[in-house]
């Protein structure tokens, strides 16, 4: 029944795609954990999210009759919005994941890539193009607004009935919501990055109090945080605050009398040489024990995937390798070995080896100056970019922040607005301040 259901949702949004295929953009944003729901189209297994992706692109190609001017030539001077520098860095992108398909072939890891790098890069295309005026771009803020707004509320029909807990984050554990999803920093993952983006929209607007809803948005990204339990995406955004408030100009007049209050709390209140010991000793001398803490279990992760690494220099494991490789290189039996090491840097290089690793470099050296000439320029998005880019990365540092269907569709969302500086965005969003 429920398949059925699918298909005829697909139809719906097939018509709604080739009527108006901005809305069909809006419509992946808002259902980006549609992931979820598990489909099979000529007894081949597929996703709802993958497949409204390959119904759009395939609406673009022909509506728009683009496949006539697909020119694989990168020096063409052919009708092309992305420059060429990014041009040739999202090539190599697409290089390095065939490598690391070929390290360790499978029809899993063939899907993986699929999910990761394939699809995410025709998204890509597509937020990059459809999009056409300042109403256009309003319409993707409001689209992410509704994205956080229902997993906000699944999230609370959750707290209060039980609907979707799995054990392990419920008592006599602390109660950690995870929405639709199956642990609590998928949730997190998505939503923290969202949340800071819209404070920043909010604080860099002129009428603070017309635009309250900017605020509204980005408190209840950050309540899935706080009701999710996840220490990396509060620490993240908190830090993305921290720097907002000494950095920003209407801010920077504050910064001195934070610091003042601080101080105080860290002599009197939350001794920080305390935490900082704490925290040194995690990292550096982990325990074995069943009571050691998730930041000890990365320390470990990390020091086993260096290890693993020193023998798969190169190439690392290939996606969907990893798992098996750290077998061998292993310490803690009743730890689980994950997907991924928890860690931006490792994620990468595990997955599509150094190559990969230097393109993923590449691109963030890409993306920092990007943002650098939005602030030239005095483009409104360039705090609530800097911001949420900030969140990502922080967070990224013990956590996986990419290396999932939603995810990798959010990260080429941030990228598509980081990269299209053109007015109408900026108008767009001046529209809604």
């Amino acid at each position: 029944m429920f398949n059925l259901f699918l298909y005829f949702a697909l139809l719906v949004f097939a018509i709604i795609s080739y009527r108006r295929p901005i809305f069909g953009l809006a419509t992946i944003v808002v259902l980006l954990p549609s992931y979820l729901w598990r489909i099979n189209i000529l007894s081949l297994p597929a996703t709802f999210l993958e497949l409204m992706i390959l119904l759009l692109f395939v609406v673009w190609l022909l509506k728009q009759k683009k496949y006539k001017k697909i020119n694989l030539f990168l020096s063409s001077k052919a009708e092309n919005k992305i420059e060429k520098p990014l041009r040739y860095i999202l090539l190599f992108w697409l290089l390095a994941s065939v490598l690391a398909l070929v390290v360790n072939f499978s029809y899993a890891s063939l899907g993986l890539w699929r999910a990761y790098f394939l699809e995410p890069l025709m998204f890509f295309l597509l937020f990059v193009y459809l999009p056409q005026d300042k109403k256009d771009w309003q319409l993707i803020l409001k689209s992410l607004v509704i994205l956080l707004s229902w997993l906000f509320v699944v999230a609370i029909y959750q707290n209060f009935s039980s609907w979707n807990f799995i054990a392990a984050y419920n008592y006599p554990n602390p109660k950690r919501l995870t929405a639709v999803f199956s642990y609590p920093n998928a949730l997190s993952l998505l939503t923290a990055p969202i949340a800071i983006f819209f404070f920043g929209l909010w604080a860099e607007a002129k009428e603070k109090k017309k635009y309250l809803w900017y605020l509204l948005v980005a408190i209840l990204g950050g309540l899935l945080s706080y009701l999710a339990h996840s220490e990396g995406a509060l620490v993240a955004i908190v830090i993305s605050l921290f720097i907002y408030l000494i950095l920003a100009k209407k801010t920077r007049k504050l910064a001195f009398p934070f610091f003042v209050v601080l101080f105080i709390l860290s002599l009197f209140v939350f001794p920080v040489s305390d935490y900082g010991d704490k925290l040194w000793q995690e990292l550096s001398t982990p325990g074995k024990n069943l009571d050691i803490s998730s930041l000890e279990i990365r320390s470990w992760q990390w020091r086993e995937t260096s290890a693993m690494l020193s023998d798969k220099f190169i190439f690392g494991s290939g996606i969907n390798g990893y798992q098996q490789d750290l077998k061998s290189y292993h310490h803690i039996d009743w730890v689980e070995i994950y997907l991924y090491p928890h860690n931006i840097f490792l994620n990468f290089w595990v997955e599509l080896g150094l190559f990969g690793l230097l393109v993923f470099l590449a691109l963030g050296f890409y993306i920092v100056l990007q943002l650098k000439k939005l602030f030239k320029q005095g483009n409104i998005l360039a705090w609530p970019l800097s911001l949420a880019w900030l969140t990502w990365f922080v967070h990224g540092l013990v956590d996986v922040p990419y290396f999932k269907n939603d995810l990798s569709l959010l990260f080429f969302i941030f990228l598509a607005l980081t990269f299209s500086t053109y007015k109408n965005i900026e108008q767009g969003v001046e529209d809604k301040r």
